[in-house]
């Protein structure tokens, strides 16, 4: 009998990532879902359909509905949508009813927006459809997305450390232990922009010419890989304008790096081709513009109804508040340090990175310049102040940048001080990946309430509306579930040998070793 092939341990950590994602996914229905939907089904930009049931979907007189944000993850989210819509025709088909208007009926929940939302949707059919748009956008493009970006750091720190094993667990420990994870488990233009970031740095950051020269010492990369960067910046800003603090950071570092190798010539050379690169993604974003509100230059905040924040600066954007620029970082509701305290460790970066070699001195400078043009860029962004009930959301692109930069401060921590550093971002990451609470709540949830999954928590508020009733006596306990999900991981990875140390390059010094 014919043996089958092994899997490599990039597939392995793909398809774990993808498991745990999915296993802990979200029916939020996200403005961008509606989008998805309509481009999915009539490749319209239009969601006249859908108006009243967001409050981030606004109408022109004489042109329609659109949503109040960037295309890009609509547009992404619409190919899986796209491609599951013969199969929801089907369902529908043989299951008319569930697409029929139905009753008001009670939601399990203080907050009296998400009743209103359900009654909404239910009274015009639309509960069910809304709610597999979602599950079909997450575990098609999101879960996927947030695997292959586990995938590309571990080859980049397999490259650079030249060690898998150490590669593995820091790349698993980037895809639980950060916010991506939180992020991850519905459409999330956010995380997309984030995937693109660490996607533009590995691509300007991983070729060398041999892989015993110190990290980041070859400059400068193909053209192809510069263009390919910026294709990934692009994207970026067609899904969120906070891409255009990226682009601008990316843009000037290229700029430096190549005059400082070889003079303003090359310098303007190296820029222009990743300034190629996005070119492409945002001709496009200008087409939706002009497409959507008749002019190509002026985004979806010019149009949209006005509201408590539109009105500060111009469309929302004003010099950065001094409130946003600590809350971003350390407000428990939405801070990025509060979400993922370990990134504060980055910062020792500087004092060890040359003993790692882990990241190099110039790639530590676009790694703290581009996290600080996206700090100022969100705490001038008035609708930052709305992140209170979302959890952490502008400063996730910073994530995959600072924990590059902390990679060389765990591998130089003792055991004792590197648990300290992960354990404790760790459980706040899981938990708040299981109750989408603020920390506090989210730890009061799963410490003393136990273990959650968030679309079972939905299916239990909702379960007096005939989704799943026997939800409303019994409950459904999240823990077979995980029982399950743990089992297939094992299976996954039984008797798989990860090397460690095998693939150490030369250089390489013995005393980073934890």
């Amino acid at each position: 009998m014919r043996k089958l092939p092994r899997f490599s341990t990039a597939a392995r950590l793909a398809l774990t990532v993808f498991l745990v994602y999915v296993t802990h996914f979200a029916s939020n229905v996200v403005r961008e879902t509606y989008l998805a939907i309509t481009l999915g089904e009539h490749l319209s930009v239009r969601v006249d359909e859908y108006m009243g049931l967001h409050p981030d979907l606004f109408q022109i007189p004489g042109r329609g509905a659109y949503i109040n944000n960037n295309p890009g993850a609509s547009m992404l989210g619409a190919i899986p949508y796209a491609i599951a819509r013969p199969a929801l025709a089907m369902l529908f088909r043989a299951r008319p009813d569930l697409i029929s208007p139905k009753p008001a009926a009670a939601y399990n929940d203080p907050r009296p927006n998400r009743t209103k939302f359900l009654n909404a949707s239910r009274e015009r059919g639309l509960d069910v459809k809304l709610g597999l748009a979602a599950a079909i956008t997450q575990a098609g493009l999101m879960a996927p997305l947030g695997a292959l970006a586990a995938v590309v750091l571990f080859w980049f720190l397999r490259a650079r450390l030249g060690d898998e094993r150490r590669a593995l667990w820091l790349s698993l420990l980037y895809a639980f232990g950060t916010p991506i994870f939180f992020r991850s488990a519905f459409l999330n233009q956010n995380a997309i922009v984030t995937h693109c970031t660490l996607i533009a740095f590995v691509l300007l950051a991983s070729e060398r010419s041999d892989p015993r020269e110190q990290a980041g010492t070859a400059w400068p990369p193909s053209n192809r890989a510069l263009a390919g960067a910026g294709a990934m910046l692009g994207l970026a800003l067609l899904c969120d304008y906070s891409g255009a603090a990226l682009i601008v950071a990316f843009g000037f570092w290229t700029l430096a790096r190549g005059w400082q190798r070889a003079g303003a010539v090359a310098g303007v050379r190296d820029t222009a081709w990743l300034a190629a690169g996005a070119l492409g993604p945002v001709l496009f974003l200008l087409w939706y513009q002009w497409a959507a509100f008749g002019n190509p230059f002026f985004p979806a905040q010019r149009y949209m109804t006005a509201t408590q924040y539109s009105g500060r600066g111009w469309n929302g954007m004003s010099l950065p508040a001094a409130s946003l620029l600590w809350g971003n970082l350390f407000d428990l509701r939405y801070g990025l340090f509060a979400f993922c305290p370990m990134l504060i460790a980055a910062f020792a970066a500087p004092f060890v990175q040359r003993r790692t070699r882990v990241v190099s001195s110039a790639e530590l400078t676009l790694i703290f310049v581009a996290c600080a043009a996206l700090w100022l860029f969100s705490s001038a962004n008035q609708y930052a102040f709305l992140q209170w009930n979302t959890g952490v959301r502008y400063m996730v692109p910073a994530a995959p940048l600072l924990f590059l930069a902390l990679v060389p401060v765990l591998l130089r921590c003792g055991p004792l001080l590197r648990y300290l550093i992960v354990v404790p971002t760790v459980v706040i990451s899981w938990s708040v990946a299981m109750a989408r609470e603020d920390v506090p709540t989210s730890l009061m949830h799963i410490l003393l309430g136990g273990f959650e999954l968030p679309f079972l928590t939905v299916l239990s508020k909702t379960a007096s509306a005939g989704y799943a009733p026997f939800l409303a006596t019994t409950g459904v306990s999240p823990l077979p579930i995980f029982l399950l999900l743990g089992v297939t991981i094992w299976l996954i990875w039984r008797r798989h040998a990860v090397q460690h140390g095998a693939l150490r390059y030369a250089t390489a010094t013995t005393d980073d070793r934890p």
